[in-house]
């Protein structure tokens, strides 16, 4: 289990998120979802945790702390897949390059 300070700083980490994109403070009882929050952190780690809640806000047009909870899984599933695209990308690219130079 986490400790206390830890799954606070990830629901602080949501909220600041949270009120930088919408402007005010969302409405979530920390008491309960900071079960969530453990199970986030015990699943992933605290900086995985982070890394992953940064980028469902960069890629979510409407992130909400229920559906990235529930579905973490997906949203590390998606910037894995977007990942591997930049690589196979770069890497068609530097083909292609190779190829026209010859």
């Amino acid at each position: 289990m986490a400790e206390r300070k830890l799954r606070m700083a990830l629901l602080s980490r949501y909220s600041k998120l949270h009120n930088e994109r919408y402007g005010e403070r969302p409405s979530l009882n920390i008491n309960t979802e900071q079960w969530a929050a453990d199970c986030l952190i015990e699943s992933y780690g605290m900086q995985e945790c982070y890394d992953l809640l940064q980028y469902y806000f960069d890629a979510s047009q409407t992130p909400t702390w229920k559906f990235f909870a529930n579905y973490a899984d997906k949203v590390l599933d998606a910037r894995k897949r977007v990942e591997q695209d930049k690589i196979e990308r770069a890497q068609m690219r530097r083909k292609a390059k190779e190829w026209v130079n010859e």
